[in-house]
């Protein structure tokens, strides 16, 4: 198959669809490489440069914007997208029965639950002689889990970058859970058994920019949407088919958000061809805690939107930032020598989930200590850890922040982790402050820095904390002198203190104060400054003027790492 798109850009914290065509590099994903970009699978962590160096003298690149040809050429050399495979046996009806290309299978809009609808035409045998589809019922079951019918396996594609500028996954022999599944196998075209009869589905999302196409070749049923609607039909059984679309057919709004879904099935033995070509690489957000703790969560200011104001969550307890299936990101907060006794802190952070195998790494201030499985990591300072999956660098923070106040030196983490998450760390002496880079996730999540929906109106402060509680099973932090709250909405509302709260001379000095801070710290005009300020003029008030020069440090490093996550690709 060959998945395609023309033009490349990126808008903060997002990378974009861009310049899909079907030539392309055959390079074994697993040899490109990037500075400080994780390997998925060799699970190494190493420098090296592009193995086929994009040709900058290319028509397309030639004639891009100054500021895309730079997205273009600065990309990361691999990228991923999390697919789903469910894996059938030759004896469902839909597999092994039918042959041909037929358009119309499907109805031009994705249900309620994002899926393609039967079509009913299917069951009238004047306009479908020999349909490719037995019946609705048995159509249904191959984008679901249905237990005994198929086996669901997460599967993720990696993307090369191509010398053109593309990303490309290519196989000729696409046969992605041969040993796995049913694993009821046949002996395909290279005389060698493989497991056929399994689909496939894959979701992301990008902004739209004028001039954008989208080109798949591949066998058999192949069925593209995007924004619910129907806009590539290669449906049936049948050989490598290719067909092109242009998302200006939608008409967008250019910087618009667009929902892309694919699905794909292999339902006859025995060739597999699957190609896709594209610089499209899934939305990456930013979470950031800090102060006493504000969250500015994953939706806000997305897609160049405005922002506004942080969250404030100041009670003591452990609570979910990240939940997801495969991701867990935990936060305990609590009182520190800076806080009042209802006010807190983030003090320690816990990662966790399949994408760690289950081990969990937990961070905590400069007067705790770094655990991995249950053993200190980063003893030393500077120190690096790594292993297959993972890589931590304990690095002197002045070192990647711009005008950091010579008083508070800060000691960074920099973690980089599969499925290309990324975390930064100030580490202070009492508490940390943290900034949470990742693509948004399939299945979803939820938790203090948000549902990442692209919508941050439902990322109030009362919907936040209350959709998610962490039950005390579930804290993967060493047990505390506090219980970890079971309630949906652990915080007391009566209890927590506000800038208007605050004495007038303390606030005129705390205002004064923080335009000094953020004026050093070098603050650029892309920030909202009225919600970094007023944040900041609370911790002045309730936390005093050490907590606010902490506080504007990581909110600065959080702004640049925002800007990088696009044109870095981490």
């Amino acid at each position: 198959s060959c998945l395609a798109v023309t033009n490349f850009a990126m808008q903060q914290w997002v990378l974009l669809l861009g310049l899909l065509c079907v030539a392309g590099c055959r390079s074994d994903p697993l040899d490109c490489k990037k500075d400080l970009v994780l390997l998925q699978r060799k699970g190494a962590l190493s420098r090296a440069e592009h193995l086929d160096p994009v040709n900058e003298d290319l028509p397309h690149i030639v004639n891009l914007s100054p500021q895309l040809r730079e997205l273009v050429l600065a990309g990361p050399d691999t990228i991923f997208f999390d697919a789903v495979i469910r894996d059938f046996q030759q004896s469902h009806a839909d597999f092994d029965s039918f042959n041909g290309h037929m358009e119309g299978l499907v109805l031009p809009i994705l249900g309620e639950d994002k899926k393609p609808v039967y079509n009913p035409k299917n069951d009238n045998s004047s306009l479908f002689p020999q349909p490719p589809l037995s019946n609705k019922e048995n159509f249904d079951q191959w984008f679901r889990d249905v237990p005994g019918v198929n086996k669901r396996l997460n599967f993720r594609m990696d993307f090369v970058k191509s010398a053109s500028g593309t990303y490309v996954h290519d196989d000729e022999a696409f046969f992605p859970i041969d040993g796995k599944g049913w694993n009821d196998t046949r002996i395909g075209l290279d005389n060698q058994s493989h497991n056929f009869y399994f689909t496939l589905e894959m979701h992301a999302s990008f902004v739209y920019i004028p001039g954008l196409s989208f080109t798949f070749r591949g066998d058999d049923d192949v069925w593209v949407f995007m924004d619910n609607k129907l806009v590539i039909d290669l449906g049936g059984v049948h050989g490598p088919l290719q067909k092109t679309f242009s998302v200006d057919e939608l008409n967008l709004t250019e910087g618009e958000a667009v929902d892309l879904r694919f699905f794909f099935a292999e339902r006859r033995c025995c060739g597999s061809q699957f190609r896709m070509e594209t610089t499209i690489v899934p939305v990456t957000g930013t979470c950031t805690i800090w102060g006493d703790p504000h969250i500015d969560p994953f939706d806000n200011g997305i897609f160049g939107r405005p922002k506004v104001d942080a969250l404030g969550i100041y009670s003591s307890g452990d609570y979910w930032l990240v939940k997801n299936d495969q991701i867990k990101i935990q936060a305990r907060y609590g009182t520190t020598i800076y806080t009042p006794s209802n006010m807190s802190a983030l003090l320690s952070l816990a990662f966790s989930g399949s994408w760690l195998w289950n081990d969990a790494l937990i961070i905590e201030p400069e007067e705790g200590e770094i655990t991995y499985a249950g053993s200190p990591i980063l003893t030393t300072f500077p120190a690096e850890f790594s292993n297959r999956i993972s890589r931590l660098r304990y690095v002197p923070g002045e070192e990647h922040i711009d005008g950091v106040l010579k008083n508070y030196p800060v000691k960074m983490i920099q973690a980089f982790f599969t499925r290309n998450v990324r975390v930064t760390i100030n580490r202070w002496p009492k508490h940390i402050d943290a900034i949470i880079q990742m693509p948004q996730q399939l299945g979803g999540q939820d938790g203090h820095c948000g549902n990442f929906n692209f919508d941050i109106s439902d990322d109030s402060l009362e919907k936040v904390t209350s959709r998610v509680p962490l039950l005390p099973e579930e804290s993967l932090f060493p047990k505390e002198e506090w219980v970890v709250s079971t309630s949906a909405a652990p915080m007391s509302m009566s209890k927590q203190a506000s800038v208007a709260d605050c004495d007038e001379s303390i606030k005129l000095k705390a205002l004064a104060a923080c335009r000094e801070t953020m004026a050093e710290e070098g603050e650029p005009d892309t920030v909202n400054k009225a919600m970094v300020r007023h944040a900041c003029v609370f911790d002045y008030c309730f936390g005093g003027k050490d907590f606010v020069a902490e506080g504007v440090i990581v909110d600065h490093e959080a702004e640049v790492a925002a800007s990088a996550a696009g044109a870095a690709g981490d």
